[in-house]
């Protein structure tokens, strides 16, 4: 994709940015109570939090867990990794292809929840691990926590890896499937909350949205509202 079809992309995008982030406040707005273990995933959300603004921030656990991320995603898109190196100033994986894909995979996915989620459905295949829930919950709400502020961090600096595959396109995107996947997430865990309510919410409010833009460009009785 050239730099103009992915700033064109970016810009017919929008209206999904808006549209997705109502979706998720209002499917979260639903989730009226918690049970014991759910708490634990509040919990873990916290003590990220505490954890980041009090005492430090994990700078070489997220770059790590970055850098292993672009080597999955290399081996994913049939590359080959060279190289593979993390330090506290950073981290480089040289492998056999580049894509947007390569580039953006660390700044998708919560690699440590996702590593978590996948061990813990291996091992409840194999053992009875049902006393442990309230572990597993708190260490994927402090993971996918991590994650998010982490990435919101280094968002702030000049990352080569946006600035490759264009800025403002590498934003929206990254934007987009990173509430996809706290969506994604967020309905695991809470029986109130319903990935498919909140898909077809953000859905129907982006379509919302682009008839009300159509309707304005063409003086065709702007009425906007979202079908909710």
């Amino acid at each position: 994709m050239g730099r103009i079809a992915k700033f064109v992309f970016s810009i017919l995008a929008i209206p999904f940015v808006i549209s997705f982030s109502y979706a998720l406040y209002r499917e979260i707005g639903k989730i009226y109570s918690l049970d014991s273990n759910q708490g634990y995933f509040i919990l873990g959300a916290v003590i990220y939090l505490i954890i980041h603004t009090v005492f430090f921030k994990p700078n070489v656990l997220y770059i790590f867990g970055h850098e292993l991320t672009h080597a999955i995603a290399m081996f994913i898109s049939a590359g080959k990794v060279k190289s593979f190196k993390v330090s506290k100033k950073g981290g480089e994986v040289k492998g056999t292809k580049s894509n947007v894909f390569i580039s953006l995979a660390p700044y998708f996915f919560p690699t440590y929840t996702l590593i978590i989620m996948l061990v813990w459905h291996i091992a409840r295949q194999i053992w009875n691990i049902r006393d442990y829930i309230s572990i597993f919950l708190f260490s994927v709400g402090l993971t996918l926590t991590f994650h998010f502020v982490m990435t919101v961090e280094f968002l702030k600096t000049k990352q080569p890896d946006l600035i490759k595959s264009g800025y403002l396109f590498s934003i929206v995107l990254i934007y987009l499937i990173n509430l996809a996947i706290a969506a994604l997430i967020l309905n695991f865990v809470f029986a109130d909350f319903s990935f498919k309510s909140y898909a077809l919410n953000a859905y129907e409010a982006g379509k919302g949205i682009y008839i009300w833009l159509w309707r304005q460009m063409f003086s065709l009785s702007p009425r906007f509202r979202f079908n909710f």
